[in-house]
């Protein structure tokens, strides 16, 4: 019986570790971004998502992803004019977030633009938006800055995979994607989010102030840098785990972390 339970127990842990930035490490960012909150934007949320925190909503955007449609304002040449919200971003060469939805006839994937216009309408508006609308508006923007911040939530001109094929880590074969959306940072904490927000907000106020610099599309330049070299491994790339880890661990954590002061700036700023 014990070894049957210590199997589950086994099994549990390891299915979490598939979800970093789906559920725990969104989880984390949220958690991080609600123990930097103002008091008044702590107050309105609270009335605003009826009780909940932000940590309970902070996959909804995953996990009712194909009932959120918009629609682009145009008839594109590649997709459907009305489709599920993108989760990743594209930078240009220079890094720079590509600003808006549309090249030619073709729809650009780009989280940040929207980010940016759902911040700004909410700013301008949250107290007369019914509560439907500002609801919808509130729990994307707590998902995005988590997504902006994965280094494969951005297309380059020169990859514009987000590392939808397969790689060996270790001695399995996965998804590149996968590897940075929960196996990575599942590894590195293999807890509960609210331990994994106590182990890494841990920064100084005027750290923490340096890092809430600046706005959306500046966050996006800096994780489209620091992120690039990370798309050099390519399908079929053998990659040794624990290298891996000691070469990108640290940027699993400092994007995760960034994301929660940065929310938390974006959240008291809306909400003033």
């Amino acid at each position: 019986m014990k070894r049957v339970l210590l199997f589950c127990i086994i099994a549990v842990m390891m299915c979490g570790t598939s979800y970093g930035w789906d559920r725990r490490a969104h989880a984390t960012v949220a958690k991080i971004a609600e123990n930097h909150l103002t008091p008044k934007a702590k107050r309105l949320l609270d009335k605003y998502l009826d009780g909940k925190s932000i940590v309970y909503y902070a996959s909804y955007a995953d996990d009712y992803k194909q009932d959120m449609l918009f629609d682009v304002g145009f008839e594109p040449a590649n997709v459907a004019r009305k489709i599920p919200y993108p989760h990743t971003f594209e930078a240009n060469d220079d890094c720079t977030v590509f600003d808006g939805l549309r090249r030619g006839d073709n729809y650009v994937k780009n989280c940040i633009y929207l980010a940016d216009k759902f911040a700004k309408e909410l700013k301008e508006g949250h107290k007369t938006m019914n509560d439907s609308l500002r609801f919808h508006k509130i729990v994307m923007l707590v998902h995005w800055v988590g997504d902006m911040h994965c280094p494969q939530h951005i297309r380059y001109p020169e990859d514009q995979t987000t590392g939808k094929y397969k790689v060996k880590y270790g001695n399995r074969e996965v998804k590149y994607h996968t590897l940075w959306d929960g196996i990575l940072f599942g590894q590195i904490f293999p807890w509960s989010f609210s331990d994994c927000a106590l182990m890494i907000d841990t920064f100084a106020a005027e750290d923490v102030a340096k890092i809430q610099q600046g706005w959306l599309f500046d966050w996006g330049k800096e994780t489209a840098i620091i992120s690039r070299p990370v798309h050099n491994y390519r399908e079929g790339a053998v990659i040794d785990s624990q290298k891996y880890r000691k070469e990108y661990g640290w940027l699993a954590e400092q994007q995760v972390r960034n994301a929660g002061y940065r929310l938390a700036k974006l959240l008291n700023e809306i909400l003033k």
